[in-house]
């Protein structure tokens, strides 16, 4: 039986304007809406939706860099909002993180060694030197890699020093925030293909966001579809991505271009994309009056 690694319950966040837009009128935006989701161990959860549909509050709320409004956030059985002590450290060293731009998530003043070892020295944990080179060699990059600076290094191979920075401590599982959007397409492809080959020989498990269905297609095992602040769709891949059942998520799949303008021309109109009507769309969200009169 899979091990559940996290779980949210019912995910709640509200984000309360400044007094001076409260008194143009500006009401409290619902990022979060009573999202539940689930990650199970050597697995990948791949979380889809347009930009403001709420993706990356959801990784903030779920790694504590955000508040929540309301409901909770488990990992391994234990309540994220309410530790503190060992059990917070030891979240924060099995949970580790990927951004989107590998140009701005690596210090340029640091070189490759030190921001391999940096997660150690913050945990204070102990890091051999040959540590260095194992997590090079695991990514597919030189071993010469470690004494430069990440301004010597392409978009693609910046982003596999990402991906070596989140495996320094043995993570169990790894929060993925478009890693790839930024990237070629080609490279794009050999990103994936190197996470994919890392989580089966670690059994490490992912959260992947990503705007690209393919990727999100070839790396997932289960997704959910995001929209409004809420989770409009959750399954397994094979379900979402190709028996779709909430109108969302066959718009956001009719809408994927077909590399072929012959073919493109030729879609039945049936194909094009239908937007979700008004009865279609998130419900209001029952939670608006959590921070009214905070």
């Amino acid at each position: 039986m899979t091990e559940q690694l996290l779980q949210t319950t019912d995910l709640v966040k509200h984000f309360r304007p400044p007094r001076s837009a409260r008194r143009r009128g500006q009401q409290v935006v619902h990022a979060l809406c009573g999202v539940s989701i689930h990650v199970e161990q050597g697995r990948t959860l791949g979380v889809v939706g347009e930009s403001g549909s709420g993706k990356t509050t959801l990784l903030r709320t779920l790694l504590g860099l955000e508040t929540a409004t309301a409901g909770t956030v488990e990992y391994a059985g234990e309540d994220v909002t309410a530790m503190s002590g060992a059990p917070a450290r030891r979240f924060r060293a099995d949970v580790s993180v990927v951004f989107q731009d590998p140009y701005t998530s690596l210090d340029p003043r640091m070189t490759v060694s030190d921001l391999l070892t940096q997660p150690a020295k913050i945990q204070k944990q102990p890091f051999p030197t040959s540590r260095i080179f194992d997590l090079l060699d695991q990514v597919k990059l030189p071993r010469v890699s470690a004494g430069k600076f990440p301004h010597e290094f392409s978009g693609g191979q910046r982003q596999r020093i990402a991906i070596a920075r989140a495996l320094a401590l043995e993570p169990k599982l790894i929060v993925l925030d478009e890693p790839v959007s930024a990237l070629d397409v080609s490279v794009q492809a050999e990103i994936v293909a190197l996470l994919r080959e890392l989580q089966e020989q670690r059994d490490v498990s992912y959260l992947f966001v990503a705007h690209d269905l393919a990727v999100v297609a070839d790396l997932s095992h289960d997704v959910g579809v995001m929209y409004g602040g809420q989770m409009v769709e959750y399954g397994a891949t094979s379900q979402v991505l190709y028996e779709p059942s909430h109108p969302y998520t066959r718009a956001l799949l009719a809408a994927v271009p077909v590399p072929d303008p012959r073919i493109e021309r030729a879609k039945p109109p049936f194909l094009r994309p239908l937007w979700p009507t008004d009865d279609d769309l998130p419900k209001p969200c029952p939670h608006g009056n959590l921070i009214k009169n905070r």
